[in-house]
């Protein structure tokens, strides 16, 4: 029997093998979309909540490692830290009862208006994963406000008392302006700070809101070397935070220990800074001491000062404010930020460039009768009757004016500022603080560029005792009286060393000539 072929199911099969491949296209779509999401949760974000699945029962806690100390050259102890407490909360654990828990602790610890405006801020800036992580409602707790909190403390969900160092400035404000201080960082410094950490590859942590950091002098320059590097330690906890009894965690990933800093080892002699501090008559001035044979500082007084303990506090801005009015500006490291007339003790280095110049011989003598006479204009001398025929040991010794008036006239604003820059005046020494000022050695061109009407010859006159438009900083005046001493411009310096926590040298630091003088004996 013959057979018809069967168009129908064919057609059918034709009709239904799109919409085969329709559903086909859309399953597999469907399942690399689904294997999508799994990717990005599970391996792009897999730590990020796993950050939260962890955070939910584990709370890892900071261990802040010890600063290191600041010492003098005998060894003895200027700066190190002392045990102290900070409170702290957690966003998460406190969940809505967060402004209550905020409100309660400014009661119990007598917060300032300043310090519960900052927290309430924190509190409402944190986001995301900020949320499970602690910030500082107060530092350095009084022991009586701990006892308050220690016996509320199953009622304040999110709040930790965290054993913190605190810096200790031994001697207030003595050194206080080399030393420095520290406050809290702002979000300026984070960002930049943590850069460098990251370019640098450091081992340090990072940094976080709340920490703080080297403000000035020596705790800001040498902010990498002192930091160290805190550990951390991890804990069982409930939901409210609170910590949970047993072993949940293995002991080995509970403590991570921190890393001390390194110590600086400073050339001060602090006998030698405590006799010049009480010797030192003077409200508001400098007393420098240097080993002349190597550029390294003996003594540094530089009043006033405020503080640093005080400082490193959380100030408030009204005791800043005070500080910043007060007319003696303690705020201001006199020895390299601020510059002055040399007056007399000029004298030396208008001596040099006279000799030097051959302007004067050892031997000369001038008549002094107690006044100068330049056309017109009359420069007088401090001695009304004058001092006579005087030579340079007596026109040094004596600071007679005349003398000098006519070794200026004779050299001029040029030849005495040649010697001044080849003397270390004029420029930074080199210190290595933050904050130094050149100072002024004005020349011919200087005048003409600031002054109106110009350079006039009478001007060398004034330059020639220290006087006119000539300034000078403290340390410049010192590197300068070191140079004469032995002909060598030294790079000042205050650090000796860097050791470790065990008194291993780290690094050492050798004297540094900037550039010789050759002058006539």
């Amino acid at each position: 029997m013959a057979h018809l072929p069967s168009t129908g199911s064919e057609d059918l099969q034709r009709e239904l093998r799109p919409r085969l491949l329709a559903a086909t296209v859309v399953v597999v779509a469907a399942f690399l979309l689904l294997l999508g999401r799994v990717y990005q949760l599970q391996i792009l974000r897999g730590d990020e909540f796993k950050e939260k699945a962890d955070e939910n029962f584990v709370k890892e806690l900071r261990v802040p490692a010890d600063r290191g100390q600041v010492l003098d050259r005998r060894g003895k102890v200027l700066v190190d830290s002392r045990p102290s407490y900070d409170v702290t909360l957690t966003p998460y654990f406190c969940g809505r009862q967060c402004e209550d828990t905020l409100a309660r602790l400014a009661t119990m610890l007598s917060m300032s208006r300043d310090e519960v405006e900052r927290a309430t801020g924190l509190l409402k800036g944190a986001r995301k994963l900020e949320r499970f992580r602690p910030f500082t409602v107060k530092v350095d707790v009084r022991r009586e406000d701990l006892d308050v909190l220690e016996a509320n403390g199953m009622d304040l969900p999110g709040v930790d008392v965290q054993a913190v160092p605190h810096r200790s400035y031994r001697y207030g404000a003595l050194g206080g302006h080399l030393i420095g201080y520290m406050n809290e960082i702002d979000a300026e410094e984070l960002k930049q700070l943590n850069e460098r950490l990251e370019r640098d590859n450091s081992p340090q942590n990072a940094y976080q809101v709340g920490d703080y950091v080297g403000r000035r002098g020596l705790e800001r320059r040498w902010e990498k070397v002192l930091r160290g590097v805190d550990g951390k330690r991890r804990i069982a906890v409930d939901a409210k935070g609170r910590e949970k009894e047993g072993d949940l965690i293995a002991e080995v990933d509970r403590l991570v220990p921190a890393r001390a800093g390194h110590n600086l080892v400073l050339s001060l002699d602090w006998r030698l800074q405590e006799l010049a501090e009480r010797t030192f008559p003077a409200t508001a001035g400098v007393v420098l001491a240097m080993d002349a044979k190597t550029g390294f500082l003996l003594a540094l007084v530089d009043r006033p000062a405020p503080d640093p303990n005080k400082m490193s506090g959380r100030i408030s801005a009204a005791e800043l404010a005070r500080i910043h009015e007060d007319p003696l500006q303690p705020a201001l490291f006199r020895a390299i930020q601020q510059h002055y007339h040399p007056g007399s003790t000029f004298k030396a280095l208008t001596s040099i460039a006279a000799l030097e110049e051959g302007i004067y011989r050892p031997e000369t003598v001038v008549n002094c009768p107690g006044h100068f006479n330049m056309g017109a204009a009359r420069w007088r001398c401090d001695v009304e009757r004058g001092h006579g025929a005087v030579d340079f040991t007596h026109a040094l010794g004596a600071s007679c004016d005349v003398f000098y008036y006519q070794a200026g006239a004779q050299l001029g604003a040029d030849l005495i500022a040649k010697w001044g820059r080849r003397l270390g005046l004029g420029a930074p020494t080199g210190f290595d603080v933050a904050g130094e000022v050149p100072g002024v050695i004005p020349d011919v061109a200087w005048h003409d560029a600031r002054i109106p009407g110009g350079y006039q010859k009478g001007m060398a006159v004034n330059l020639a005792i220290g006087q006119g438009d000539v300034n000078v900083t403290p340390m410049q005046q010192l590197v300068f009286y070191g140079a004469l001493a032995t002909g060598l411009i030294w790079k000042p310096q205050v650090v000796l060393r860097v050791e470790d926590v065990d008194g291993n040298v780290v690094k050492e630091f050798a004297p540094e000539v900037r550039s010789k003088v050759d002058l006539k004996p």
